[in-house]
């Protein structure tokens, strides 16, 4: 199976709007039981999280140190459908879903890795919110690697519809800080809700974003790569506004060197179809708010080997 390694020492300089990349190892918590992910390390909670893991404890829906293993049937790794919830270190190897929440209130998935989709149909991913029934609270998803380790990707959906994060209509707000996520044939987030990603890699699919109509993504501190052939983002599904905002990212191709990728997207990388009413914004400043006791502590952007040339 294929495994890249990440280099931990990427770090976003948000003044400067500079990544800077480094092989620098920082100390931290144990790795948690499961499959091992070369360079994937686990991360301590933050202020904010350790209230999200509380305020889990008296609804009495904790998930600490879990491993789900290979397992056949279009299995699930974990499924969860009311309340709030936290899942604190998981390791989901070998199955069609990693974490599927339907009618879930405040989740928190903290140090949480998918590699290997199996499923005996096109479908599947890391993550999926709303597959059932729309999600009600927010979800923070912190410290992720999603990879599906499918061959490449594939543009005929009857055989490849499957992505790292799939959030379905009418579902709550996803978050997202510091996260991998690549393999899959179609796309590394297909959002037709509404999410906020930050210290993002994406370099998934032959659509890598998707943003439907109705939904919207704020990107900030990201990097998105288009895989050889392919384009980088999707908008379209209706008519209604699909709104993608930017902010300290960078953009290209898997194989270009880090100093060549674009601060702006490139207009070789949007689709826009449908007549969707697509509004794509780079902000000039930071949408997010930051702060030691916010989801938003600034953390280190992590770039998988292989993607980029001399990487």
């Amino acid at each position: 199976m294929r495994r890249y390694a990440l280099l931990i020492g990427t770090v976003v300089a948000l003044s400067a709007g500079a990544f800077l990349i480094s092989t620098a190892q920082q100390p931290g918590p144990q790795p948690p039981p499961g499959a091992a992910i070369d360079g994937f390390e686990p991360s301590s909670l933050t202020p904010f999280e350790k209230r999200l893991l509380d305020q889990a404890r008296l609804a009495g829906a904790v998930y600490e140190n879990q491993v789900r293993e290979t397992a056949d049937h279009n299995a699930r790794g974990l499924i969860l459908t009311e309340g709030d919830a936290a899942i604190v270190d998981l390791s989901v190897t070998g199955r069609k879903y990693g974490v599927s929440l339907d009618g879930t209130g405040d989740v928190l998935i903290k140090n949480f890795s998918f590699v290997d989709r199996r499923s005996t149909d096109a479908y599947g991913s890391g993550l999926v919110m709303g597959f059932k029934s729309p999600t009600r609270g927010q979800t923070y998803l912190s410290n992720a690697y999603i990879d599906l380790q499918e061959s490449g990707p594939n543009a005929n959906y009857r055989v490849a519809n499957n992505e790292a994060i799939s959030v379905e209509r009418g579902s709550g707000l996803l978050n997202v800080r510091q996260a991998v996520l690549i393999g899959a044939q179609e796309s590394g987030i297909d959002n037709k809700g509404d999410a906020r990603m930050d210290a993002v890699f994406i370099a998934s699919g032959h659509r890598p974003v998707r943003i439907w109509s109705g939904g919207s993504l704020t990107l900030t501190n990201s990097i998105v790569l288009a895989m050889p052939g392919f384009g980088g983002f999707w908008l379209g599904g209706g008519t209604d506004i699909a709104r993608l905002d930017y902010y300290n990212c960078k953009f290209g191709r898997v194989g270009d060197k880090f100093e060549n990728l674009s601060s702006e997207i490139p207009k070789w990388m949007i689709a826009i179809d449908d007549g969707v009413d697509a509004r794509i914004t780079h902000l000039r400043r930071d949408p997010l708010p930051r702060g030691a006791d916010t989801f938003w502590v600034s953390i280190k952007t992590p770039v998988p080997r292989g993607f980029l040339a001399g990487r």
